[in-house]
């Protein structure tokens, strides 16, 4: 009888154990999915405020841009160093993974990663690691302002 609830108790500690885990798993992921929702959320507010014909740089991973939002406009850069994510100096997100912008003609074109007068859609994709090393991706589409 003892043999026997040694075994149970050892199962339900087992048990306890791994729903402890599971839970600073779900907690742990769920701070990165915000970080990357944040994320994406500032870079797409920013890029639907940028005047397309005041794109001064941009590649694959960084953009520089007069965004129009404000009644001075203002020259801003976003860019990928490290496993950042920077907002001119300031970091908009870390434990960055992957980050990419590719620019587009219209909805139908091959995206491309420089910038040239004819593009009109700015697609921004964001990795971030979380927990475990597991990577959420964040994808969006953003039209310019075209004034």
């Amino acid at each position: 009888m003892m043999i026997l609830a040694g075994v149970i108790a050892a199962a339900a500690v087992f048990g306890y154990v791994q729903v402890v885990k599971g839970t600073l798993f779900t907690q742990k992921n769920t701070s990165t999915i915000q970080k990357g929702q944040i994320a994406m959320t500032k870079l797409v507010k920013e890029f639907n405020n940028i005047n397309i014909s005041s794109i001064s740089a941009a590649g694959q991973t960084s953009i520089t841009f007069t965004s129009i939002k404000n009644a001075a406009p203002e020259t801003h850069t976003v860019s990928f160093s490290g496993d950042t994510i920077l907002y001119d100096d300031d970091i908009l997100t870390d434990q960055v993974n992957g980050f990419a912008l590719k620019y587009y003609d219209n909805y139908d074109s091959t995206g491309e990663t420089t910038w040239q007068s004819s593009r009109r859609i700015i697609e921004i994709t964001l990795k971030l690691k979380g927990a475990e090393d597991v990577i959420s991706e964040f994808k969006a589409r953003v039209k310019p302002r075209n004034a």
